[in-house]
């Protein structure tokens, strides 16, 4: 089975639903494709981690400076880094799919990582004045899933909405990044400062890397490690919208004329900000993966439960017409792995 790629959720915009989306897809896929899903929490907030993994589980991770016995967070794979080496460890205690209600496995999270942030960014600028040692610690998840790929069939990445080192860093290494969008102004703009920022850092990747290696750099010897070109990171394979609740006058749900000007801004604004970074087999019309349907009462019912959506029963609290839009969720999350699916393979054999 091809390895299908690394994915990153991301936007500049905080409150779309992110992590909600990363996780159920995540889970949905697992089970439906029959596949060997990671998800790696890097965002500080550890919301992923929380949905996915049990209270008690999260507990003994996070209660005691040793963590759980049996599980590793990013903040111990990351060990290495805050204590000033450029190589991670290997032996990574990763959660299965037996620990939790979503069938796939996890890297927690932990909010350590934050404190990355200033080592990654002098490390940035190290590398951009042509160190070797900025330059493996910029890539350290280009090491890190050197190290996880051969085990896991998609590998998916939650990361906060910053614009920081520590997601530049997720995104030098990811193949591809996914991007939920809001129906509001804010994320209009989010993108853009998406394309701004990855073509800017993009264009200093290129520089320093190929003025290092024009110098004879022993680049050579850190082969998978170091990625060699920024035309393999974090390629653009789709994007969703978050709906708006519409109003409802005499019985009839009724459209607001503010967010359908937005929502006619958003397939222009996403081809001339994030066009330029799709994936090299994608046509712009196979982008829009899907408008996620609002789940009202079933997002905070799912995240008591740590329970992905559409594996909510009555026994967890499901009733009523909650029936309903799980149905309609469902029908949602089936259609949006598909076409997220479909954009992957179509790029698999790049990847090999």
């Amino acid at each position: 089975m091809p390895f299908f790629g690394s994915l990153c959720f991301f936007n500049n915009k905080g409150g779309v639903g992110k992590t909600t989306l990363a996780c159920n897809v995540a889970s949905y896929i697992a089970e439906t494709q029959e596949l060997r899903v990671l998800v790696v929490d890097a965002d500080p907030q550890c919301n992923a981690t929380q949905l996915i993994l049990p209270n008690d589980t999260t507990e003994q991770l996070y209660a005691t400076p040793a963590g759980h016995q049996d599980i590793d967070s990013l903040k111990q794979v990351l060990q290495p880094l805050i204590a000033g080496d450029a190589s991670l460890r290997k032996d990574h205690k990763i959660a299965g799919p037996s620990t939790n209600r979503f069938g796939t496995f996890i890297l927690p999270g932990h909010p350590d990582i934050a404190i990355l942030e200033d080592t990654l960014s002098s490390n940035w600028s190290s590398f951009l004045g042509e160190s070797l040692g900025g330059a493996r610690v910029s890539n350290w998840n280009t090491q890190l899933l050197a190290q996880l790929r051969p085990n896991y069939d998609l590998i998916i990445y939650d990361v906060g909405p910053s614009l920081g080192a520590l997601n530049r860093s997720i995104l030098i290494g990811v193949d591809y990044f996914l991007a939920p969008m809001g129906c509001d102004i804010f994320s209009l703009i989010g993108i853009d400062n998406i394309a701004k920022w990855i073509t800017q850092w993009q264009d200093n990747y290129d520089h320093a890397y190929n003025r290092m290696a024009s110098k004879g750099n022993s680049l050579e010897e850190y082969e998978g490690q170091i990625r060699k070109t920024s035309n393999v990171m974090s390629r653009f394979v789709g994007y969703t919208v978050q709906q708006y609740i519409t109003k409802t006058i005499r019985d009839e749900k009724r459209a607001t004329g503010a967010y359908e000007k937005i929502l006619e801004k958003i397939p222009s604004q996403i081809a001339q900000s994030l066009g330029p970074f799709k994936a090299p087999r994608l046509q712009l019309d196979e982008v829009h993966l899907g408008d996620v349907p609002h789940m009202y009462s079933l997002v905070p019912l799912a995240q008591t439960n740590h329970t992905p959506i559409h594996k909510l029963t009555g026994g967890e609290g499901l009733s009523g017409g909650q029936y309903q839009q799980q149905r309609q969720y469902k029908t949602f999350i089936a259609d949006l792995s598909d076409a997220l699916m479909r954009n992957l393979r179509e790029n698999a054999e790049a990847l090999r």
